[in-house]
């Protein structure tokens, strides 16, 4: 299992090179990819949600 994109290879199945076993990791459920069962996930980098920016801009730290 390798980064996102690090497979050239095209057959895949369920997510799955039949070639080299390189997962995408589309389905994460309870921490753990559906397709290679691999628990070796950065939930972070791998979440839709965007993170909040680090520092606040000025203009919204006034009182309305």
């Amino acid at each position: 299992m390798s980064d996102a994109g690090a497979c050239a290879h095209a057959e895949r199945r369920d997510g799955v090179c039949v070639a080299c076993g390189d997962c995408v990791h589309d389905v994460i459920l309870n921490g753990a990819c559906f397709y290679c069962g691999t628990t070796d996930l950065d939930p972070v980098a791998l979440s839709p949600k965007k993170l909040p920016p680090a520092l606040i801009p000025a203009a919204r730290l006034k009182r309305g």
